[in-house]
């Protein structure tokens, strides 16, 4: 909906899908944004919003970045990499009805957290949460059976029959480069070096882990806009 609600403000011609980005070239006082399609875009001023790592790991800067943020930008952790997070769907709350919550945090099983994801209308019910990272190199079908069998003796037979299981392991090519490097979490998140500009004042990094408060949540890439916002 948030998607939704921004691309309504913005002409459809300006809105570029599946268009990955190789090259950010200064021209005198232009940038010049090059992709992997050899299509070419000029900018006054060019806004990042991707993980830093995976920035400096893809895009070619010219000229080259300062050392000192060429250097920071690979270890600026990225907050969902690593993660596996799932969601379930059933035809009523029965563990809601049973008394449960639906809360779980458990350090035996694939199912390490777990929330009642039952939507505001109540007209859907449902968990998600997140699994052992480690489970990333199975398949979804394997994930979903651990799921279903962990939750199966936990709040009995009727957790074994969803509607629907989704998963989502993060580590993926929009997340990570790649080599992925495991930082600590919120490592250099909201660093200050992330709140400078760049080129010539034509450059600016602004997503959720460059915010100075919530980084990495819904809440630091709101900040991050509105500071870049007041940047630019």
């Amino acid at each position: 909906m948030l998607i939704t609600g921004l691309s309504g403000k913005l002409s459809k011609e300006n809105i570029h899908l599946d268009t990955k980005v190789n090259s950010i070239t200064k021209m005198d006082d232009s940038l010049i944004v090059e992709t992997v399609d050899s299509k070419s875009y000029w900018a006054e001023k060019v806004v990042i919003c991707m993980p830093p790592a995976l920035a400096v790991s893809t895009i070619t800067f010219t000229p080259a970045l300062p050392n000192n943020l060429a250097s920071l930008l690979p270890t600026v952790q990225t907050w969902m990499a690593g993660a596996v997070k799932f969601t379930l769907e059933y035809a009523e709350p029965f563990w809601r009805n049973q008394g449960f919550s639906g809360m779980l945090y458990s350090h035996a099983g694939i199912v390490v957290e777990m929330y009642d994801h039952t939507n505001f209308e109540g007209t859907r019910f449902g968990f998600t949460g997140f699994l052992n990272s480690g489970v990333a190199g199975y398949t979804r079908e394997v994930r979903k059976e651990f799921v279903l069998k962990q939750l199966g003796e936990l709040l009995g037979e009727q957790a074994s029959h969803p509607l629907a299981y989704y998963d989502k392991v993060w580590t993926d090519e929009y997340i990570v480069s790649e080599n992925q490097n495991v930082q600590r979490p919120h490592q250099n998140n909201g660093h200050p070096a992330l709140q400078n500009s760049y080129m010539d004042g034509r450059l600016y990094f602004a997503n959720t882990e460059t915010a100075t408060e919530f980084p990495g949540y819904m809440e630091g890439a709101v900040i991050s806009a509105r500071s870049a916002a007041e940047r630019l």
